[in-house]
């Protein structure tokens, strides 16, 4: 009898702290959802996006200016899609080049005072550009043998051959991935700057007329953010 209750002694030290973290634990689960912290609500900052801009890169082997921009709707100022387009600045009757699409774009730190985004365009275009085209002139009455092969003929007849400049014109796809950097001038207006690169799909000759790298200067104006 006595070993007995010795063991329901023993027996009680260790299940009493057990018992006691059991009822702590239900105590702390039957809390009324009331007594949590409060919800914190933020809006998410969105609207319109302006970025007027200039781009200097080679068209046709010429350095030249590109203007243009895009404009769309920006989703917590951080994610932008739109459509934007660019138009050769100084054309001419054998230089002319236009392309357009759409323009998705990543922006970071819009709030501080030095930011970046990453952007890109797709879509198409069109261009003129000057070619030269080759013509082999044959004088009157020039003689050609039986099978059309040409004879040698009279020494003072002989073939004449002439170059010409020719405006070439060409209709493409376009991507333009691009990187820039952004100054904060106030709050709803960034200065960009930032390196891209062109890539059309179909270019003339060796297919250094049309792509290209390309240096861009603008601004991000937001409207209504």
């Amino acid at each position: 009898m006595t070993s007995f209750r010795t063991l329901t002694f023993i027996l009680s030290l260790f299940c009493a702290p057990a018992f006691a973290i059991a009822q702590q634990a239900g105590a702390s689960t039957a809390q009324p959802i009331g007594t949590q912290g409060p919800m914190t609500v933020e809006r998410m900052h969105t609207g319109f996006l302006i970025t007027p801009g200039v781009k200097i890169t080679d068209v046709a082997r010429t350095t030249s200016e590109l203007v243009g921009g895009s404009a769309g709707w920006v989703t917590d100022r951080t994610f932008f899609i739109g459509a934007g387009g660019y138009w050769l600045a100084n054309q001419s009757s054998t230089r002319k080049m236009g392309y357009g699409g759409l323009v998705v774009q990543w922006l970071a730190r819009t709030d501080e005072r030095v930011g970046f985004s990453v952007k890109g365009l797709f879509g198409a275009g069109a261009a003129t550009v000057p070619g030269t085209a080759t013509q082999v002139l044959f004088p009157p009455n020039y003689p050609f043998g039986p099978d059309g092969h040409m004879l040698t003929g009279d020494p003072l007849m002989h073939p004449t051959m002439t170059t010409t400049t020719v405006r070439l014109r060409q209709e493409f796809f376009v991507a333009e991935p691009e990187a820039n950097l952004t100054l904060r001038l106030t709050k709803r207006v960034r200065l960009a700057g930032g390196v891209g690169y062109r890539a059309v799909s179909r270019d003339h000759r060796d297919g250094t007329q049309l792509s290209g790298v390309t240096g861009t200067v603008g601004l991000q104006w937001d409207v209504g953010m």
